[in-house]
């Protein structure tokens, strides 16, 4: 039980064909770096407002409540 690492493997979430298990292979062999975090946000965001993109903004001078 000590060697079980905690998480569900990434790759298990989409299909053996998607672009995205390529980008998965080159982090994990060139930029091991913790795994990666994803938010889904649900139809109907908008993302044209100010207000919409600092709910989910990460950078500096984002709201301190952001998504991120």
């Amino acid at each position: 039980m000590h060697n079980v690492e905690i998480g569900l493997d990434q790759s298990l979430s989409m299909p053996d064909d998607s672009y995205v298990m390529d980008y998965f292979g080159q982090l994990g062999k060139y930029l091991h770096a913790g795994p990666p975090v994803y938010f889904v946000l649900e139809e109907g965001h908008n993302y044209t407002s100010l207000e919409g993109q600092n709910m989910v903004c990460g950078g500096v001078g984002c709201n301190n409540d952001s998504l991120v």
